[in-house]
C-alpha cells in the first residue's frame, strides 16, 4: 500500500482564503471552475457552510468543490492521463491512501500548509470519455463539470470507504514534516520561505512510501 499526499483548494493566486480558526478548525475553500455556471455544476453560493468565508464577488462563481469528502459517497478526481501533475495517481490502487495538503490562513500570522483531509481508496473510475450514467461518483466535480460543458476528457475519480473525512482539526506541515514525509534531500533557498519550497516540492501529486506513508495513515485512522 501507498500514500499519495495531493494539495487541494485555492492559493495565493485567487482572492479567497481557506481560514484556519485559533481552535485548529479551518474551512476549505475550493478552486473556481473557468466559464460560466451551468447545472449541475455547483456555485460557491450553493455550499451553505463555505460562502460565508469567500468573497461576495465569488458566491454566484462555479466552484470545483473536490475532493469532496462531506458526500455519502466520498470522491477526489483529477486529470491523471493529461496533467503532469496528477500522473503519480495513475498508480493509485484500492487501499492506497490519498491525503490532502493546503494552505490555511489564520486570522493573525503568517498562512501555512496543513493536513486537512484524507480518502482511502475503494473504486476508482479511470480515464472517463464519456458520460458513465448514474453512480457513486455523481456528485464528483470532475463529473458536474463534463455534463455541464460536454468535455470529457479523460479525467479519474477515486470513490473513497472507511477513514475517508476532512479532518475536524488542521494537522500543520512544516519543515519538519516534509522532511519526515518526502525525505530531507531538498533544497531550501534562502531567498525563499517554508511555505513557498514547500508549495512548489508539493504541487505535483507526491507518492509516499515507508515511514512517511506509516505516518500519514496513522493520522488518517486516528
Amino acid at each position: 500500500m501507498a500514500a499519495f499526499l495531493a494539495n487541494v483548494g485555492v492559493n495565493a493566486g485567487h482572492a479567497a482564503r481557506s481560514p484556519l480558526f485559533d481552535d485548529g478548525t479551518f474551512a476549505l475553500l475550493p478552486i473556481p471552475e473557468a466559464g460560466s455556471w451551468r447545472p449541475p455544476m455547483l456555485r460557491l453560493g450553493d455550499v451553505a457552510h463555505l460562502r460565508r468565508h469567500a468573497p461576495a464577488s465569488w458566491h454566484h462563481r462555479p466552484v470545483h468543490l473536490d475532493p469532496d469528502l462531506d458526500s455519502p459517497q466520498p470522491t477526489y478526481g483529477d486529470n491523471c492521463r493529461r496533467a503532469g501533475r496528477a500522473f503519480n495517481l495513475r498508480r493509485a490502487a484500492p487501499k492506497d491512501l490519498i491525503v490532502f495538503l493546503a494552505r490555511l490562513h489564520p486570522s493573525t500570522g503568517k498562512a501555512g500548509f496543513h493536513l486537512v483531509g484524507c480518502l482511502e481508496i475503494a473504486e476508482v473510475l479511470p480515464d472517463v470519455l464519456t458520460d458513465p450514467g448514474a453512480g457513486w461518483w455523481d456528485a464528483n466535480a470532475h463529473i458536474r463539470r463534463a455534463r455541464a460543458t460536454g468535455r470529457w476528457d479523460s479525467f479519474w475519480v477515486f470513490r473513497g470507504n472507511g477513514p475517508s473525512r476532512l479532518f475536524r482539526h488542521a494537522v500543520p506541515f512544516t519543515r519538519t514534516e516534509a522532511a519526515y514525509v518526502l525525505g530531507d534531500g531538498w533544497r531550501w533557498p534562502r531567498h525563499r520561505s517554508e511555505l513557498q519550497t514547500i508549495g512548489s516540492h508539493t504541487r505535483a501529486v507526491r507518492r509516499v512510501d515507508g515511514a512517511g506513508e506509516a505516518w500519514l495513515r496513522s493520522i488518517c485512522l486516528s
